[in-house]
């Protein structure tokens, strides 16, 4: 019988047995921002999948054009839906409000703050813990004058993350002087042109804290073109913990948000409610400080 297999080249089909029984063993995940050479997403999908092949599960991945049609997410998930997935993983970290009134019937589950969505589940991110030990961190330092690329304050995670900050600096006894707030895009040209109006101010900041690290590898390119180094002349630190922080010169101090801990965790959360519906786990993610060497006390 293996001779005859072999001969004529069978290969079972998984994918159809599994329908057979009823189950398709595959899964969705629907991301953004993969285009602009941002490699959040890239690892999101990365660890997400190794996560669903430990569990015998296939992925099949959406790309959510949020730029330019803010309801993708919910064209994506209707579309993951007709394809027979067994749940849903949205993990856009900003547009998931746009699921709102999708004809989904099954499980589904984002990664965001304490809100929540109907009939979707939430995987919580607590983003003061990380935000804390960073500012904690400076303020050892010396530092008084704090400034914070924000990202676009219309995605809900970059409004959650500015309003942390804020927070916490205001709970240090530090200033919230509006100049040292700036909105700009969370990209690699955004954190160069945004760390540059601040670097433009009368009285710019002795240290700078971007909304993610695409953004603070922006301002590194800044900062080199103007003669400066985060960790000898200002203190520069990033959000999220990518990859290659620990490659950037000097290599990013960060907060931890990480792809390989969030996206398995997320995973986790999507199978627990395809196995038990009925059952409502708490799942959070507690960002966590990551000192490197892009910050130094403030230059007398």
């Amino acid at each position: 019988m293996q001779a005859v297999i072999d001969e004529v080249g069978y290969r079972p089909n998984y994918q159809a047995r599994a329908l057979a029984r009823g189950r398709s063993r595959t899964v969705g995940l629907i991301v953004s921002e993969l285009s602009g050479g941002n490699p959040f997403f890239s690892e999101i999908i990365l660890y997400f999948e190794r996560a669903a092949v430990k569990e015998g599960y296939e992925v099949l991945v959406s790309f959510a054009d949020t730029e330019t049609h803010p309801d993708h997410v919910a064209t994506c998930a209707v579309r993951m839906q007709e394809r027979q997935v067994e749940g849903i993983a949205v993990l856009t970290f900003g547009m998931e409000e746009h699921l709102i009134g999708s004809s989904i019937d099954i499980p589904m589950i984002y990664a965001g703050n304490d809100g929540e969505l109907p009939g979707i589940r939430n995987v919580r991110t607590n983003y003061l813990p990380g935000i804390r030990e960073a500012v904690k961190h400076l303020v050892d330092f010396g530092h008084q004058r704090i400034g914070y690329l924000c990202g676009q304050l219309n995605w809900n995670s970059m409004r959650t993350r500015y309003d942390s900050v804020r927070k916490v600096l205001k709970g240090a006894g530090l200033p919230l002087d509006k100049e040292l707030f700036v909105e700009c895009p969370h990209t690699w040209e955004g954190g160069a042109v945004g760390i540059a109006d601040l670097l433009n101010l009368a009285k710019p900041p002795t240290a700078v804290m971007c909304c993610n690290d695409v953004a603070a590898i922006g301002a590194l390119k800044t900062l080199n073109v103007r003669g400066l180094q985060a960790g000898r002349d200002i203190a520069l630190i990033g959000f999220d913990d990518l990859t290659i922080c620990r490659f950037t010169q000097p290599s990013l101090t960060t907060i931890q948000f990480s792809p390989s801990e969030i996206a398995p965790l997320a995973f986790r959360a999507l199978l627990d409610a395809i196995e038990d519906d009925a059952a409502k786990p708490i799942y959070e993610y507690r960002t966590k400080f990551v000192l490197r060497e892009s910050t130094c006390a403030p230059k007398l």
